[in-house]
């Protein structure tokens, strides 16, 4: 860097250089400035200053710089990009904390102004009332979540963003350290026993014989031989099925708004499931009772009620009803979905094919989420260990 030295009229040095920050990416043109110091060094400085800040602002200076006054504004311009890179269901949850812990906590300061400290102290508070809550049915005290890990992941993220915009130069959030969650009981995992299941099956099979109970019981039977979600049994219609092969395709989600999402849950939750003859038949007879015209078949979803498109919350008002005159145990929709995870185990069908099956991302979360159901071959495995040790 050639820095030049020159005398002001009372005869003051003041050094100057020509910095050459680089090409416009929007324009494709060089960019060049100048810094003048009273010094050398300060001089140099202010060089490599300008140079930083060309960079920050992704390499042009065409873009108009952006000025957050709150962190409140900063999440809103945040969101705003996030909203465009994720679907229906991770906006929600993610507005959920954003109102409902981040946004009071840190809302009305100024990005520049947050210090490390102030996000310590902040995540001690939510790690503080997680470990202190009650836990009621499985769940802790509302605005009490055992999430504050992510909370401070998502803190971390949206300064991360306020760097990139040229706003900020440091992130706070990365000097924050979580403190660790106590872990109080392990999630109770909701499903039907072979008694408990054997009782709900019978129940169903006795009920009277009107289309709303032929719908019901045909999409709780589905469920268990599939082992699908319900969102995603919901947005099903008679194209993804090809009962030659007995199977069913799943790509999309039905989400709690209502609303079709044209994908599933995950990237592996798009798969093709197989089903046995029994669920065949039900199936069919199903389609065969909607083409008597009680429903039309072009563009309904195949367990819509009354030719409108099902709800979550809905659906899972009648089966509780279901649930409770059957005398069965409220497992909820998931519960159907854990019961045929734990049939599975207990009759040595391959983790890993269940997993598959069940379009979990990863491995351990099947194993993580099911491996203690597999009671009855626990207890195979303890008699032939007995068997070995009787025949030594």
């Amino acid at each position: 860097m050639k820095i030049n030295r020159f005398e002001k009229k009372d005869g003051t040095p003041v050094y100057r250089t020509n910095v050459y920050l680089g090409v416009d990416v929007l324009t494709g043109k060089q960019v060049r400035t100048t810094a003048t110091g009273r010094t050398r060094k300060i001089c140099e400085m202010k060089a490599k200053k300008a140079i930083n800040r060309f960079i920050n602002n992704g390499k042009t200076t065409t873009r108009k710089k952006v000025n957050f006054k709150t962190f409140s504004a900063l999440i809103d311009s945040w969101f705003k990009s996030y909203k465009l890179t994720v679907k229906a269901h991770s906006i929600r949850v993610m507005n959920n904390f954003l109102k409902v812990y981040i946004l009071p906590s840190l809302g009305q300061y100024q990005p520049d102004k947050i210090s490390p400290i102030l996000v310590q102290e902040i995540v001690n508070v939510w790690a503080n009332n997680a470990n202190t809550s009650k836990i009621i049915k499985g769940k802790r005290e509302k605005g009490k979540c055992k999430d504050y890990k992510l909370l401070l992941n998502i803190i971390c993220r949206i300064f991360d963003y306020a760097i990139r915009l040229g706003e900020l130069e440091v992130n706070p959030a990365k000097r924050v350290s979580a403190p660790k969650l106590k872990v109080k009981t392990v999630k109770e995992i909701k499903y039907l026993d072979k008694r408990e299941l054997k009782h709900f099956l019978s129940y169903l099979d006795n009920l009277e014989p009107s289309i709303d109970n032929q719908l019901h019981s045909t999409l709780y039977r589905f469920l268990l031989a599939t082992g699908l979600r319900i969102g995603e049994a919901l947005a099903l219609n008679w194209l993804d099925f090809d009962f030659d092969q007995q199977s069913v395709r799943v790509s999309k989600t039905l989400l709690q708004t209502g609303k079709v999402q044209e994908s599933p849950k995950t990237r592996e939750s798009q798969r093709l499931i197989f089903f046995d003859s029994q669920t065949t038949q039900l199936l069919k007879r199903l389609k065969n009772q909607q083409i008597n015209g009680q429903v039309s078949l072009i563009d309904t979803l195949i367990f819509s009620h009354k030719k409108k498109i099902s709800t979550y919350k809905y659906e899972l008002s009648i089966l509780k009803k279901h649930l409770k005159n059957a005398g069965a145990p409220d497992i909820g929709f998931h519960g159907f979905r854990h019961t045929h995870a734990s049939l599975l185990m207990n009759h040595d069908i391959n983790p890993k094919e269940i997993q598959t099956r069940l379009g979990h991302k990863d491995y351990s979360t099947t194993m993580n989420t099911y491996g203690h159901l597999s009671f009855q071959k626990d207890r195979d495995t303890a008699k032939k260990f007995e068997n070995i040790l009787k025949s030594l």
